[in-house]
This record gives structure tokens, C-alpha cells and sequence, in this order.
């Protein structure tokens, strides 16, 4: 009986096998024969492409504050990975991931995911004009160096700088156009509970938000075959009870093939002190010696020129002006601008490949900051610093 029964498995097995192969000659067989190692997920998820990069930006920086002393240090400014692809049928699916080796590697007690990933998100999109991106992304804000790749980045302005940029979220976008998208974006404002989040924790008698969402409206344009670039967005968001913010970004751009510039222009209002700026400044605050400053505004200009001097050599110029204050009184100190800011660069780039993942650059940096009008009232602190960096990016793509 064993041996009848061992004899129709074999059977069942030999016409199972006869029946699940393909019909000779057919597209779909050529596709697969051609398939090393072809698995039924590739049926359904196939793979189309896939890049893993190691970003490194690393410098011999010599720092020379007023007040203190100078010294030097050889220092590991950046330093990310990166894997990103496409899969499915028509490519309908995208992918990223990338995490830095320069930021904490706690754990965010609000939304679960370690403080230093950047992207953990996948786009879905379904239609030519549609698609839908769910996971850790990068605020939709206007701007240009707000979405300029960090390695590249030697300073940024105080509000980018500051700006908890990188959150879990939802994003629906019309690309209206090939050249023009329109995205609405639902996303956590911060990663950590308020007492971890803000300089110093929620202000006495202040509850928390229960749904502590950025909503923001982002559109991008391009033009003059897209040498012209725009960046615009508005933002709104609830900190806490009582308690909103607005972002409004714009950033424009235009390069041709010697030179390229560009230019930001950003305000935010603050119930309570997102950026942290003010509060980190200010050696006392109303209410107390330690806490978050609130009904705070920030506004901040950014221009950017790069010179294409040949394959191997460019250089670049940038500069901000940055204000912040309070839009309504806080105590005894009344509304009005309480510290200012201005940051120059200089850098020289040389390509000695002609490639532009590797470059060596010698950066300059001036950076000054003081109270002006209100700022003395709360101790705003000032700050004056030049800098030189001597150093290397180089941008290693695995495949």
C-alpha cells in the first residue's frame, strides 16, 4: 500500500511540475530563462533597479571664536548611507532609505524610529499623475537648501539648521505637469515628547497637542527647460493647546551651464519656540531662568551663487540674514526683534577626476550673531566665529 502511495505522489509531483512549465517560445519565458536565480516574488515585486552610496564629507577645520581660543581638529563633518530603487511592473513603486553616522542613535520616543534615519518611506504611484508616499521623510517646505543634500551643505542658515526637518508622514502629489508638481503632506512635527522636544520642556500651565501635525501645501515648478526652478509651500501646524504655528517658504533658482544661484526666503510663527533658537540664546527667559521662549517669529534670506570655472574647478559664494523675535509681549518684555544673524561663505572646489562625487575644498565661514532691540531684556548672548576647512566630499556608489 506504502509503495502505491509513494508511487502516485511521484506521479502527481512529475504532472505538477509537467503543468507549471511554460509555453516554448513565449516573451514571458525568454524574460524568465534569461532571470538568475528567478523566484515567484519577482513575478509580482520584480526589481528594477536599486543604488546603495556611502556619502562622506570629512575636514581639517580650524575655528577661531571672539572671546576664545583658536584650534584646530580633524573632523568627520558628514557621513551618510543611502539605498534607494524602483520595483514593480511599471516601476509603479520607489523606495528609500538613508541614515547618517553623525547624528544620536536613540530611539525617538514618539514616533519609534531612530533619530538618526532621514528617509524610511516608500512612493506608490499608481497613476501618471498621482502618487502616494507613506514613511520618515523631509517636511515639504519651500526652499532650495532646505532640499540640498546635507554632504554638500558646509553651513546651513540657522532656521534649516534647527529645523526638526526629518518626520513620519503621509504625502499625496499631482504631478500636474512633467515639470510641475503639487503635493499636500500630513507629518509628525516632532519625533520626541514635548518635555524631550522643546529647550525647555512645555511652558507651566501648557497641554500637549493631541494630534501634533504639520499640514503643508508644496508646489514645484520648472521652466525654461528647466534651468528656472521654484520651491513654494505654506504650512500649518498644532504644538500644543493653544498653541500653532505657520511656514511660509519660498525658494527659486536658476542655473545654466557656468553658473548657477539662488535664493530663500522663509518666515515662521511659533506659539511655542520650535527652532529653539531664541531659547537656547537667551539666558533667562520670563517666567523663569530656563525654558521655551513662546509667540516667536523667525525670518531668514538665503542667497547662493556657484561658478562652474572649468571640469575640474567651481567655487561658491553664499550668505544669510536672519531675524528673530516675539510677535506679541512675553512678561515684561514686549514684541518686537530680539537677536540677529549673518553668515558669509566662501569655497574653492577641485575635481581632480573631473567627477564631481569627489572633490577636495578649501571653506571658509564667518558666522555673527547678537541682541538687537528686545534681546537684552532676556540676555540674548552673541556670537562671532571664523572658520576655515580644508577637506574632502566624496560620494562612493556601490551599485
Amino acid at each position: 500500500m506504502k509503495r502505491y502511495l509513494l508511487i502516485l505522489t511521484f506521479a502527481a509531483l512529475s504532472l505538477l511540475m509537467r503543468a507549471a512549465e511554460p509555453v516554448s517560445g513565449t516573451a514571458d519565458t525568454v524574460a524568465i530563462s534569461e532571470k538568475a536565480g528567478w523566484t515567484l516574488t519577482d513575478t509580482v515585486f520584480p526589481l528594477r533597479s536599486h543604488d546603495l552610496s556611502f556619502q562622506m564629507r570629512g575636514s581639517l577645520r580650524a575655528e577661531m571664536p571672539r572671546g576664545g581660543e583658536a584650534s584646530a581638529r580633524f573632523r568627520m563633518d558628514n557621513f551618510r548611507w543611502n539605498v534607494e530603487g524602483t520595483f514593480g511592473r511599471n516601476k509603479e513603486f520607489y523606495y528609500r532609505f538613508r541614515q547618517s553616522f553623525n547624528a544620536n542613535f536613540r530611539s525617538n520616543t514618539f514616533d519609534n524610529l531612530l533619530e538618526s534615519i532621514d528617509y524610511a518611506f516608500m512612493t506608490w504611484r499608481p497613476r501618471q499623475h498621482f502618487s502616494l508616499t507613506f514613511g520618515k521623510q523631509v517636511h515639504a517646505l519651500g526652499g532650495q537648501e532646505f532640499w540640498a543634500a546635507p554632504v554638500y551643505v558646509m553651513q546651513y542658515s540657522d532656521f534649516v539648521g534647527s529645523f526638526p526637518c526629518y518626520q513620519m508622514g503621509v504625502m499625496a502629489t499631482w504631478h500636474i505637469t512633467p515639470t510641475q508638481d503639487l503635493a499636500f503632506q500630513v507629518s509628525n512635527i516632532r519625533g520626541f515628547w514635548d518635555d524631550e522636544f522643546y529647550h525647555g520642556g512645555l511652558p507651566e500651565g501648557t497641554e500637549s497637542s493631541r494630534a501634533p501635525f504639520l499640514y503643508t501645501l508644496n508646489w514645484n515648478g520648472n521652466f525654461l527647460d528647466n534651468a528656472l526652478e521654484f520651491r513654494w509651500s505654506a504650512s500649518y501646524g498644532s504644538q500644543a493647546a493653544g498653541r500653532s504655528m505657520w511656514i511660509f517658504a519660498m525658494g527659486q533658482s536658476y542655473r545654466s551651464e557656468w553658473w548657477g544661484i539662488y535664493v530663500d526666503l522663509m518666515y515662521s510663527r511659533q506659539g511655542l519656540d520650535l527652532n529653539g533658537v531664541l531659547s537656547s540664546s537667551a539666558v533667562s527667559v520670563p517666567g523663569g531662568d530656563y525654558g521655551t521662549l513662546q509667540n516667536v517669529d523667525y525670518v531668514s534670506a538665503i542667497g547662493y551663487l556657484h561658478l562652474f570655472l572649468s571640469k575640474s574647478f567651481s567655487m561658491f559664494f553664499k550668505g544669510s540674514r536672519e531675524y528673530g523675535g516675539l510677535y506679541s509681549p512675553a512678561g515684561n518684555v514686549p514684541a518686537g526683534m530680539l537677536r540677529a544673524s549673518w553668515n558669509g561663505q566662501a569655497c574653492l572646489e577641485y575635481m581632480p577626476t573631473g567627477n564631481r562625487d569627489f572633490r577636495l575644498f578649501l571653506h571658509y565661514n564667518f558666522y555673527d550673531a547678537r541682541a538687537v532691540e528686545n534681546g537684552a531684556l532676556l540676555g540674548i548672548t552673541d556670537k562671532r566665529e571664523h572658520r576655515i576647512s580644508l577637506g574632502m566630499i566624496y560620494i562612493m556608489n556601490i551599485f
